[in-house]
């Protein structure tokens, strides 16, 4: 497929920063071939057994593994994210870092399966999830948790139906069932197994089992991302439904109330038959966690969670979250450009460039002992309070051209330790110590063993 993906390149000619319509006819014929097999296999009817994988290390949730994301376009195929890898560890927080355009949301989209087809595709690398999945019976249903009683007797109640009103027989008399648990938010509750998933091989249908209930995103614009036509409480009760099989209206009332109030909203009742433009910024945002915590995920994706808010409610927002993470032992991947909500988030740092991950270690080794000159960049262009410059520090030059990358390193020609390695072939992933990663010729010497 590789060989593939590489469009036909326009003939190289003096002067000519454009291209004529006979290239770029032949550009889009070969970007339809791959583009449609591409698009068929994520298509397709596929057993489990086919996107079933394994964790490398069990300690983690997610393990992305070499990821390839690519956009084919008419001017030819830009690689958003060129040969990606990082874990998130149970219960962390994993903060992805970077200028805008280096590929940090389309990661996370990536995770989601939410690129806009067919120009945007996975093209190779893999996902692995671990996933908390039901446990199906025979025909393919969920097996449910039945109460007990002290003596393991089963416990029975009165069937009632959609509208929650009892069930009689023939007779005139309640008809009765066996009692299903609920959890503590009153949703009814099922056998479970943990699952490790290749999401990169998943067809879509299939992707809706982790989508919205294993893995949740939290979006950049809540205004947006929530629908205006309909209330809150509409949109938070289609969570449970989709998730959550035999809840009724009730239930899923339940649980979007109980979700509204976890977030720290005030008169959840009131908010819960508002609609979205009837909230503060703040507030949808608020609303915006409590739909993504509904469906009990296991990895929780905030993609500029506090962009469009003040400082005083991103502050909020940020404890919010930190306070979420320890109540549902869940981990967080937070992509944001700020590197004060890095440090403040952080467990783990991967800090990216023109798609490519430069470095990655702990937020400790990040902050304290940055070693990519990209990343100390970063950390001199903060402004500081107590400085004495007039203007900010800026890292000269321009990232280069995504559809045409070169082979040696990207940030070369911005490079103020350039050295005369940097003019070789592109720089591989160096340990610098047992968390410490580093994409840099700098430090090829001090390299402790492969780099994973």
């Amino acid at each position: 497929m590789s060989s593939e993906v590489n469009a036909p390149k326009a003939e190289k000619k003096k002067n000519r920063n454009y291209l004529t319509g006979k290239e770029i006819r032949a550009i889009v014929k070969s970007n339809n071939k791959v583009t449609r097999a591409l698009e068929k296999k994520k298509r397709r009817k596929a057993k489990e057994e086919e996107f079933l994988t394994t964790l490398k290390d069990d300690k983690n949730i997610l393990e992305v593994e070499d990821l390839h994301t690519y956009f084919f376009t008419e001017q030819g195929v830009v690689k958003a994210v060129n040969g990606v890898s990082f874990e998130v560890p149970q219960g962390s927080t994993v903060g992805v870092v970077g200028e805008s355009g280096c590929g940090k949301s389309v990661t996370s989209m990536s995770i989601m399966q939410l690129l806009q087809g067919p120009a945007g595709q996975i093209v190779s690398g893999e996902i692995r999830f671990k996933s908390y999945d039901f446990k199906l019976d025979e025909k393919g249903k969920p097996i449910p948790i039945w109460e007990t009683d002290e003596e393991g007797n089963p416990v029975f109640e009165e069937k009632k139906d959609k509208k929650g009103r009892p069930v009689l027989d023939k007779e005139g008399k309640p008809v009765l069932q066996e009692k299903q648990k609920r959890d503590e938010y009153g949703t009814l509750q099922y056998e479970m197994e943990e699952k490790v998933f290749n999401i990169a091989e998943m067809p879509i249908k299939e992707m809706y089992r982790l989508r919205g209930r294993q893995i949740a995103m939290i979006f950049q614009e809540p205004m947006t991302s929530l629908n205006p036509v309909f209330t809150i409480g509409n949109q938070l009760d289609e969570v449970t439904f989709l998730h959550f099989p035999g809840s009724t209206k009730a239930d899923a009332k339940r649980r979007s109330i109980e979700m509204l109030n976890l977030v720290g909203i005030a008169m959840p009742e009131r908010v819960y038959k508002s609609y979205p433009h009837e909230l503060s910024g703040g507030m949808r945002q608020r609303v915006m966690i409590s739909m993504a915590l509904a469906g009990n995920p296991r990895l929780i994706i905030a993609d500029e969670p506090t962009t469009a808010l003040d400082v005083t409610i991103q502050a909020q927002i940020l404890d919010l979250l930190r306070d979420l993470k320890k109540r549902i032992n869940g981990s967080i991947l937070l992509i944001t450009h700020d590197l004060g909500i890095i440090a403040e988030m952080a467990d783990f740092v991967v800090v990216m460039y023109a798609g490519r991950i430069i470095e990655r270690g702990t937020a400790s080794e990040i902050f304290h002992h940055p070693m990519h000159p990209y990343t100390i960049g970063l950390q001199k262009s903060k402004p500081v309070m107590d400085s004495d410059k007039d203007t900010l520090f800026n890292i000269p030059g321009n990232v280069p051209n995504p559809i045409d990358m070169p082979d040696y390193c990207y940030f070369r020609e911005r490079c103020s330790s350039c050295k005369k390695a940097c003019f070789g072939d592109y720089p591989a992933m160096v340990q610098v110590s047992p968390t410490h990663y580093v994409a840099c010729h700098l430090y090829d010497e001090n390299k402790e063993g492969d780099a994973k």
